[in-house]
């Protein structure tokens, strides 16, 4: 499963086997080499983990015109506003 196998894998005595492996017939007789953090599936967890906190260039670059766009845009809406009532106003 973790290693995205479609079809069977024939393992030999003495081969590895990943954790979420299926056995398809047959008894096995496994020892465990790796447990907690030091498993495949815990490294995976991590590199997703590390992957999502950071933020891609291109990500960093649209956050920073972000900041500058959106609050221009909204001030000059507000401006807008302020002067289209201003002109209403004036009696002609």
């Amino acid at each position: 499963m973790v290693t995205g196998e479609s079809l069977p894998i024939l393992k030999e005595i003495n081969s590895s086997v990943i954790g979420g492996t299926i056995n398809l017939h047959g008894a096995l007789h496994i020892q465990a080499t790796k447990v907690g953090s030091n498993t495949v599936l815990s490294q995976i967890i991590c590199l997703v983990e590390t992957a999502q906190m950071s933020k891609a260039p291109v990500q960093k670059f649209a956050d920073f015109v972000a900041s500058i766009f959106v609050p221009t845009v909204v001030a000059l809406s507000f401006l807008t506003l302020v002067y289209l009532w201003s002109i209403r106003s004036i009696p002609r």
